[in-house]
């Protein structure tokens, strides 16, 4: 775990040595705080809840994690020190591993900071802890999938804004397919299997549960294998570049 740490600490300090993490960070609250009280109207709802600011996590996550994911791989490889990295005495998983949990740091970092909504709400509303907490971990759990996605999606290429992009779509294609309104039509259109099996591929069918308060196991499972499943496809990825 050393090597790990190593590349962890390597990716985390360019992060925070650079204005990047700073205007991710200031970005993400604000834009998660003026869909919620404003676009959402959380002031002017007749039944105000917190549910709203969860249930769009995952539609802001499609667009702001690939903001961080697109250079952990293009970088390197537009400045050529992907090539010097790979002639250290690392393997790749541990590089790969490393890079992963410095975003995932970051992401957690500013999901953290968001609980000064759910404090500010508590003032004028009776907040469910337990609902809260199930969200919080439903958030971080899926983070950690499109992450995962963003990272291997920036091993593909070398150009930063491409990475974002199709790091977009390729998250949006996840989040989804898991709609309530896709499953039904794959359903009705296709086949009532194949609409059930897509849906559960796509992580907002998984992250309603949590947003429900409900922390199952199955949801957990199924967040946990797509993280291993994308950063497999990433280490598979840069593995390929040495040959």
């Amino acid at each position: 775990m050393r090597n790990v740490l190593t590349i962890y600490r390597r990716e985390l300090a360019s992060s925070f040595n650079s204005p990047i993490a700073y205007i991710f960070i200031c970005a993400f609250l604000a834009f998660m705080a003026f869909l919620f009280f404003v676009f959402l109207r959380f002031f002017s709802n007749p039944n105000p809840d917190l549910r709203n600011y969860f249930e769009i996590l995952p539609l802001v996550f499609v667009v702001f994690i690939p903001a961080i994911t697109m250079r952990l791989w293009s970088e390197e490889k537009k400045q050529g020190t992907l090539e010097l990295l790979m002639t250290l005495p690392l393997r790749t998983w541990q590089v790969v591993l490393g890079k992963f949990l410095a975003g995932y740091t970051l992401l957690a970092i500013s999901l953290i900071l968001t609980v000064v909504v759910p404090i500010s709400v508590s003032f004028v509303l009776t907040l469910d802890a337990s609902s809260l907490v199930a969200s919080y971990v439903g958030a971080f759990l899926i983070a950690g999938v499109y992450l995962a996605i963003g990272a291997w999606m920036s091993a593909l290429t070398e150009n930063q804004i491409v990475a974002f992009m199709i790091s977009v779509l390729a998250c949006a294609l996840v989040c989804f397919v898991g709609f309530p309104q896709v499953i039904e039509w794959f359903r009705g259109h296709v086949s009532d299997s194949i609409g059930s099996f897509l849906g559960y591929l796509g992580t907002y069918f998984h992250y309603q549960k949590f947003a429900q308060g409900q922390v199952k196991l199955v949801d957990i499972i199924y967040s946990v294998g797509m993280i291993g499943l994308f950063l497999g496809l990433n280490n598979f990825a840069v593995e390929g570049r040495k040959y």
